[in-house]
């Protein structure tokens, strides 16, 4: 079994935990949705989407992705209920990037190496980031707000994307590996078998 593919796994207490997380993120965009954060709301629902997508087309309710990769995606989504951490945007779009790798690899005929797996998750998150700045930059312009106030603020944002986007590429080929090791299987790419 390729690695990715095992990624959506149908395993009963990652589906009990996957679950449990996808509930917990329902209700954490409801909440934002309630404090009139529509952006977190959007990301939230993107997020649960995205988990939902492989029960869905397996219909199988315990194909889940890991529980693992929805509770890296899911922490942001609460922590910005409790205050503002202005890296949780990054971290929630680079496990968003890290869902749609893994079911683009897992539901299609491409498959990914390794390598490529990482440069797809940051570039991922920084063109989600720059479009992000380029919708605050419109924004300012046209609606008088003031979400870009300094250039230096800006290029941290931007570096903040590129490493977040690297930590999870890197992250999503590490758990691979060792999920992938620990079945007592080893592959050199991400979707080759040996």
């Amino acid at each position: 079994m390729p690695i990715v593919r095992s990624l959506v796994e149908n395993d009963r207490v990652n589906a009990a935990l996957a679950w449990l997380i996808v509930s917990a993120i329902v209700v954490a965009a409801a909440a934002t949705a309630w404090q009139n954060s529509v952006l977190w709301s959007f990301l939230g629902l993107s997020i649960v989407v995205l988990a939902l997508v492989p029960p869905i087309v397996r219909r199988d309710p315990s194909s889940m992705p890991p529980w693992e990769v929805l509770l890296t995606a899911a922490v942001p989504i609460w922590v910005r209920l409790y205050g503002t951490l202005p890296i949780a945007g990054f971290l929630t779009v680079a496990a968003i990037a890290l869902l749609v790798t893994a079911e683009i690899d897992a539901f299609t005929p491409i498959r990914m190496s390794p390598r490529f797996v990482v440069a797809f998750v940051v570039l991922a998150t920084m063109a989600v980031a720059g479009l992000w700045t380029i919708g605050q930059w419109v924004s300012d312009i046209v609606f008088a707000t003031s979400f870009l106030t300094t250039k230096n603020e800006l290029m941290w944002d931007l570096v903040y994307a590129t490493a977040f986007g690297g930590l999870a590429g890197v992250l999503f080929v590490v758990y691979f590996y060792r999920h992938d090791t620990a079945g007592g299987e080893h592959h050199s790419q991400l979707g080759d078998s040996s």
